[in-house]
């Protein structure tokens, strides 16, 4: 209503021109059927949501759920527009879903749900005052910025391949690597007067290292970086790996051990050893993506030159 004095056009040729270049048309219904028309009799309101529904706008339509409590000014006293806001009521609630409220601290988060579910379903441009359009001064100073970040993701690309050329003396590739492990289970006693074998029902631990490459953790771990993985899920996967890799080598395991009890339990250092050894051979990278605030753990994922390598290793070749 407060456009109604920005020119010479009549009211009813301004609201549409407003409405057309809306990208959303909000209704928000209370008590009151507001100012009529008097060529239609009908609300400017009721006229402005047929004009947007005729024209295809979205419409996010919000009535009041208890329209029987308001009193006093806040609703309509002359019977023939209480009757016309009856039917207009009726006549949204039939041609579309709507969204109910009951006070006014309830009616803004249900209008910025519907704008946020309204831009993912319907894509709009949106418009900008002139008063906040771009200013010569601000396009040359957005380009001077987006030339600075170029030169700045380049010195990034360039210290990146640096980092990791001077990486040559660290371990890597069919590189082995021994990770630390403990192993509970039961020991062995003396022979038997007959000939058999018994253990001591104690639980003892053995610590045990298991030798295997770099290439074979990357191997086996890359698939869980592919989409960023915690620390501890990183410990839960090295922890059920390296414990298949123990049982499959007799070698590895403890002349005096009778009996393996349950899993193995992996060293603490074995996940920082990998984490850094592949940040420092740019196989991962930190997690970039967004989490809830209450989230406090460390993420890692793959970075392309990692992808990369882990693809060539699980890749299946020609027989």
């Amino acid at each position: 209503m407060e456009l109604f004095v920005a020119g010479n056009e009549d009211k009813w040729r301004l609201i549409q021109r407003v409405i057309s270049e809306c990208d959303y048309y909000v209704l928000v219904i209370g008590g009151k059927y507001g100012s009529i028309d008097p060529a239609t009799d009908l609300s400017y309101t009721e006229m402005e949501y047929e004009f947007a529904e005729s024209i295809g706008k979205p419409i996010m339509a919000f009535l009041h759920g208890e329209p029987g409590q308001l009193k006093g000014d806040q609703i309509e006293l002359e019977p023939g527009k209480r009757r016309k806001l009856d039917a207009f009521r009726r006549k949204v609630e039939a041609g579309r879903v709507v969204r109910y409220w009951t006070n006014a601290a309830e009616l803004p988060g249900h209008v910025a749900l519907s704008l946020m579910e309204a831009r993912e379903q319907f894509p709009a441009e949106g418009w900008v005052r002139a008063s906040q359009a771009l200013t010569p001064e601000q396009k040359t100073e957005i380009a001077e910025l987006r030339a600075l970040v170029a030169e700045l993701s380049h010195a990034a690309d360039s210290r990146s391949s640096k980092s990791f050329d001077d990486a040559s003396d660290l371990a890597q590739g069919e590189d082995m690597y021994s990770a630390e492990v403990k192993v509970s289970g039961y020991k062995k006693q003396d022979l038997n007067a007959d000939g058999s074998v018994s253990w001591d029902t104690t639980s003892y631990t053995w610590t045990m290292h298991i030798p295997v490459t770099w290439n074979e953790i990357l191997q086996a771990v890359g698939p869980t970086l592919l989409h960023e993985a915690s620390e501890p899920e990183l410990t839960r996967f090295f922890e059920t790996w390296l414990q298949q890799k123990w049982r499959e080598n007799r070698d590895l395991h403890p002349k005096a051990m009778a009996k393996a009890k349950g899993a193995i339990h992996v060293s603490g250092s074995v996940v920082e050893d990998v984490l850094v050894q592949f940040f420092a051979l740019d196989v991962i990278s930190r997690g970039v993506k967004k989490r809830t605030v209450s989230d406090k753990g460390k993420y890692w994922a793959l970075t392309s030159r990692g992808e990369d390598q882990m693809m060539k290793l699980r890749a299946i070749r020609h027989s």
